[in-house]
């Protein structure tokens, strides 16, 4: 469905039926942000509680090293068909997280029930992994324009475990604190018009998001847990509420990839399709089922 969605913005742009001239980057950036905050905010609210605490562990091992190793070995590939380390490795970063809006869209929209934790593990996971893939995308990007700021060397990994922690840490906690606070509200304002909820949960959604990213951690995990601590609550209207941000997900989807294919120019394709489908198949069948394996070994 994705792919539809991206094939009928390819024939809305500029190369296409629709004629659409769009390459502004920027609009489609704030766009997928806020596309990504609706999908990972219904995420949550359909996560219980008891799902966080039965597969947190395996699911943090896979958005940080596994997404540190998926990059690696991503890189390594790229370098096999002839892209330069910088570009090699920048191409691994970007591709390294699992993307949340596929994620939630097929376990969601197939109705799909996988056996004992892996569902669970795999939501998560891809709520989880986000502040690890920007962190490495910003850093080399930064490093092939202006140099950036990052330490060499050595006290390069030190650096980035305490980037990633501070950006867990304070996406997290924040995002919990306003989800909590937005729960509580809630009890309050129960007697409002069934109508003005959704209203006031989707502000507590673009609050999480907004909040954390001013302060360094990382919004997309701030909505995440702001969505679970919302929706572990006694929430009036729930099955309302639910399906309202239901439809907002699937809207954020929809615009997402929309977006997306007007983005590409078909005719650009050609020259970086076989490069671009080898390294999808290798990150599909190769590098990330092994990365998966090794840490879920423990």
């Amino acid at each position: 469905l994705a792919l539809v969605f991206a094939l009928v913005g390819m024939l809305a742009g500029s190369e296409g039926l629709g004629g659409i001239a769009f390459d502004d980057y920027g609009a489609a950036f704030r766009l997928g942000s806020v596309a990504l905050v609706l999908i990972l905010f219904d995420g949550g609210l359909n996560t219980p509680m008891v799902a966080v605490r039965r597969t947190w562990k395996p699911a943090a091992s896979l958005a940080t090293l596994g997404v540190l190793l998926t990059a690696g070995l991503v890189a390594v590939a790229a370098r096999a068909l002839g892209f330069a380390w910088p570009y090699a490795l920048l191409l691994g970063a970007v591709v390294s997280s699992t993307d949340a809006a596929a994620v939630f869209g097929v376990l969601k929209g197939n109705n799909i029930r996988l056996r004992h934790r892996t569902g669970r593990t795999l939501e998560l996971e891809s709520g989880l992994n986000d502040p690890m893939a920007v962190i490495l995308t910003t850093l080399l990007t930064a490093r092939l324009t202006t140099g950036g700021d990052a330490p060499d060397g050595a006290a390069l990994a030190p650096w980035l475990a305490l980037k990633v922690v501070v950006e867990l840490g304070l996406g997290g906690a924040l995002g919990w604190l306003i989800g909590t606070g937005g729960r509580l509200a809630l009890a309050r304002l129960g007697l409002l018009p069934g109508g003005l909820l959704p209203v006031f949960s989707l502000s507590v959604a673009l609050i999480a998001f907004g909040a954390p990213t001013l302060v360094g951690g990382s919004g997309f995990l701030g909505v995440y847990a702001a969505g679970i601590a919302l929706g572990n609550g006694e929430l009036p209207y729930r099955a309302g509420l639910l399906r309202v941000h239901d439809a907002l997900a699937w809207l954020g989807q929809v615009v997402m990839f929309l977006v997306l294919g007007l983005l590409v120019f078909p005719s650009r394709l050609l020259e970086v399709g076989l490069a671009g489908a080898g390294l999808a198949l290798f990150l599909a069948v190769v590098a990330r089922p092994l990365v998966v394996w090794l840490c879920l070994l423990p």
